[in-house]
């Protein structure tokens, strides 16, 4: 696994805005004897925009599953806007609402409307009003080329207007990280 090099959003301040958002260091896990992560170490800053790339099966994904505790480590330290992430998970409702994340299988409720999948987690997590969490899915669906598929379920999309779709989705709790 190996992280490319950084792009920091030119909407940001100067500095990135004074700080990291994400601080893992030296982390490892183990599957049996079979290590998965060795020794990854990563530094990101609020507006930067970073690559995690390597080959198929080197550890990119559980890596950064590790970052809402949605897999577990052995070894180092990771710190979500200065939360640690620890294995009693005291602290992982508040960090998992500051984390999103588009996962490989978009994990879409079939039986809901792309609006609805969309303003679902901002009414019940964030406790906004129907009205306002409406008005902010359809932005996003706009942003992300898909507006006019608010209607629709996910079944009617093809797999990119449905990756568009949880990508909105991600945005609309507004997450520290993404």
């Amino acid at each position: 696994m190996a992280v490319s090099e950084t792009y920091t959003d030119p909407t940001t301040d100067q500095n990135g805005s004074g700080g990291p958002v994400i601080v893992a260091t030296g982390v490892e896990k183990w599957y049996g004897a079979f290590p998965v992560l060795k020794g990854g170490d990563l530094t990101v800053n609020k507006g930067e925009v970073v690559v995690v790339m390597g080959p198929s099966g080197s550890g990119k994904s559980t890596f950064i599953r590790t970052f809402n505790a949605l897999e577990t480590y052995q070894k180092g330290s990771i710190v979500i806007d200065g939360v640690k992430i620890s294995h009693d998970l005291k602290d992982i409702e508040s960090i998992r609402r500051e984390v999103g994340m588009v996962f490989q299988q978009f994990n879409l409720f079939p039986h809901l409307t792309v609006l609805k999948n969309v303003t679902l987690a901002p009414i019940w997590v964030r406790r906004w009003a129907k009205a306002k969490a409406e008005e902010e899915a359809m932005r996003l669906l706009e942003r992300v080329g898909i507006l006019e598929q608010a209607k629709k379920y996910p079944g009617q999309l093809s797999g990119g207007q449905q990756q568009r779709v949880a990508i909105a989705r991600a945005l609309a709790m507004k997450p520290k990280v993404m």
